[in-house]
């Protein structure tokens, strides 16, 4: 039982395929079109190729926008880095991609739909020596051999195993959107990030007339949304940056933007207990600052399916599953910590500082991102 229909689970599910299992996603919306609203993802080459295997990486490069480099600026629009994508993908045998939310999430849910059961919310569940009984809101309940809690940030299974402790607040807040525009509106093949007082902002294609961008900006504790609008918040906040920010944030509709608190968690000593474990963001939430959220989840469950497939269904298997998954993902969850925190640099002398360094390890950057998207799940 994978208690979570979002794209861990449905990843986990479809991987699971040609287990000798039987696998039921338990997911407590009654429609998976309504769950995965969200914006863009960027899907770097270890993404894709799990996507590959899961039968829906042409979808999505169709769909999506392939890369063919990264570029990091100053406010003022001055070149910090530059890293070539499209030489990345060669030797990776995968591109990077920037694809709509939703979009990826609706291919996954096509290929998984005979896995899922809709409005199935788990409130809570009872494992003994033989197996695992899911408890459902309405008063139903499931039976299986294993639970695997894919239920998100705030995962019910994960505060069962783990507490209910709150997740850790990075001290940023997140303007999101996607935003129809063609690339003749704004001309880019790449992945662009510009780097400010206290703030960052990233736009990349996402489809062909489909552009996703992030407005990253230093909050106080308890600071609430600014009133008088989304839009003119944004473009208040990024007064005075280059144009092309100004424009995309302009041609936004007011209610295509949400905002959100930047958190995450620390790295889990544990993730699991008996016949129960945690996948996705239910184990190793992670900020958006390495692009490996999604990536990580959809990691888990293939090697998860690896795992059930070499020890079938066993608490055993489950322990391999994460013996093999938590350095991976406590690497990833420490990296994206550190880089979403130099978007809180404020003073001139920080933010000179910030800049300088991601100028003069841009190519060791480079050299450790092709490394970790190198390793073969």
């Amino acid at each position: 039982m994978v208690i979570g229909g979002g794209i861990g689970g449905l990843a986990a599910a479809i991987a699971l395929r040609d287990a000798p299992v039987e696998t039921v996603v338990l997911e407590r919306a009654s429609d998976l079109a309504k769950l995965e609203l969200g914006a863009g993802i960027t899907l770097w080459p270890n993404a894709v190729r799990v996507l590959d295997r899961l039968g829906v990486g042409q979808e999505l490069r169709e769909r999506g926008r392939v890369f063919d480099r990264m570029e990091q600026r100053t406010a003022r629009g001055r070149l910090l880095s530059r890293w070539p994508l499209d030489r990345m993908a060669t030797r990776l045998g995968a591109p990077a991609l920037g694809v709509s939310r939703p979009v990826l999430h609706a291919a996954l849910a096509r290929v998984a739909a005979e896995h899922v059961q809709t409005s199935s919310e788990c409130v809570r569940f009872e494992q003994d020596d033989a197996g695992v009984t899911a408890v459902l809101a309405d008063g139903r309940s499931e039976r299986g051999d294993l639970l695997v809690g894919a239920d998100g940030l705030h995962s019910a299974i994960r505060a069962a195993l783990l507490g209910s402790a709150p997740p850790r607040p990075s001290g940023l807040g997140m303007w999101r959107a996607n935003v129809s525009l063609k690339e003749s509106d704004i001309p880019a093949t790449s992945f662009m990030l510009y780097w400010g007082r206290a703030a960052k902002f990233v736009y990349f294609h996402s489809g062909p007339e489909l552009l996703s961008w992030e407005a990253i900006v230093a909050r106080a504790d308890g600071e609430q949304v600014p009133a008088g609008g989304r839009v003119p918040a944004v473009l208040e906040r990024f007064a005075g940056w280059p144009e092309e920010v100004l424009r995309i944030v302009a041609a936004t509709p007011e209610q295509a933007i949400a905002y959100t608190e930047v958190v995450d968690r620390l790295p889990s000593e544990r993730w699991g207990e008996g016949r129960v474990t945690l996948l996705g963001d239910a184990a190793h939430p992670m900020t958006y600052a390495v692009g490996q959220g999604a990536a990580q989840a959809l990691e888990d469950g293939v090697v998860l399916a690896q795992v059930l497939r070499r020890d079938g269904a066993s608490s055993a298997a489950l322990r391999s599953y994460e013996q093999r998954r938590m350095e991976r993902t406590a690497h990833f969850q420490s990296m994206a910590w550190r880089l979403a925190r130099l978007g809180l640099a404020n003073s001139p002398v920080s933010c000179t500082a910030r800049d300088a360094f991601t100028m003069f390890t841009s190519r060791i950057g480079l050299r450790m991102q092709q490394k970790d998207m190198s390793v073969e799940i």
